[in-house]
């Protein structure tokens, strides 16, 4: 297609959420394909799942009586702490590794039209290993950059903050600081954004690693940077929209949509749409990037 569009798409992705779930409806076979939406949406919300606040408590919220058994027993505390956070550790990385592999899971049912778990599974293997190691990598180096620009921005306004006092310095400080944050939070989600719709799909159809696949698309983006772009605002339009639904979808199920598996069950047509949403524009560009055949009201999917 010459001109790709981001309104398209939708029709196409609403098309494929009618015939995979509703159009020869099968209960377990909406629980399977719920199953691996839930995998492949794990990392998304692990973070959200805890409500970690280190801030929050200080020692005036801790008996005295406890808080001395912990400050004569610190032999035992600190290792108890250090063994706990690396368990906490593996956990998430864990977590993180499976929702790496349920990804391509739940985009080769989707596709396919299929509600498979094991096959995918295997199958994507090489894929998935890549993106965890990926998000790995990314999620350390979006760390470290986080750390030197507040570091950066603290030695601008040090000789206003050494002396408790506010001046040009510290007024600095803080509009540099807010202008990193910007940039940063803009660049972290975008590239996710750009990595989840079209990375991940170029690697599942091409058979290819991380990189290779931000090669390939990295090509088709310095082709078609406006449309990238329209499509990252339109994005956001639909996450606002999708997330007005599930919040509607909460208040009137009781909050059910909050537990665990069980809310991606019933969103399932959410989730099926925005997955295909993305696949669909980008087939738009090329008959390589193509995952689905045919056109808007009629396309059978890839075998």
């Amino acid at each position: 297609m010459s001109n790709p569009s981001v309104i398209a798409p939708i029709g196409m992705a609403l098309v494929t959420t009618r015939r995979i779930l509703f159009q020869q409806f099968d209960l377990v076979r909406w629980l399977a394909i719920g199953f691996t939406a839930w995998l492949a949406a794990l990392d998304g919300g692990l973070g959200s799942s805890f409500n970690i606040n280190p801030g929050h408590y200080e020692k005036g919220d801790i008996p005295q009586a406890v808080w001395d058994w912990i400050v004569a027993h610190l032999f035992i505390v600190i290792p108890a702490v250090i063994l706990l956070a690396a368990v906490g550790l593996v956990i998430g990385l864990l977590v993180l590794w499976v929702s790496c592999r349920g990804k391509f899971m739940f985009l080769d049912n989707v596709v396919g039209g299929r509600a498979e778990i094991i096959e995918p599974w295997n199958r994507f293997r090489a894929q998935g290993n890549s993106c965890f190691l990926f998000v790995v990598c990314f999620s350390l180096a979006l760390v470290a950059v986080f750390i030197l620009g507040c570091g950066l921005c603290l030695l601008v306004g040090w000789p206003d903050f050494s002396r408790a006092h506010f001046g040009w310095f510290a007024a600095g400080a803080i509009a540099a600081g807010v202008v990193f944050l910007v940039c940063f939070l803009a660049t972290a989600l975008c590239a996710r954004a750009f990595f989840e719709d079209f990375v991940i799909p170029i690697m599942a159809l091409q058979k290819c690693r991380v990189m290779e696949g931000w090669s390939v698309f990295f090509d088709l983006f310095r082709k078609q940077a406006g449309i990238f772009i329209l499509y990252l605002l339109f994005r956001a339009a639909l996450c606002i929209a999708i997330g007005l639904i599930s919040v509607l979808a909460c208040c009137l199920l009781c909050c059910t949509v909050l537990i665990p598996y069980v809310g991606t069950v019933i969103l399932l047509p959410l989730y099926v749409f925005w997955r295909s949403y993305s696949v669909h524009f980008l087939g738009q560009f090329s008959d390589s990037f193509r995952m689905f055949e045919g056109g808007q009201d009629d396309y059978i999917a890839l075998q």
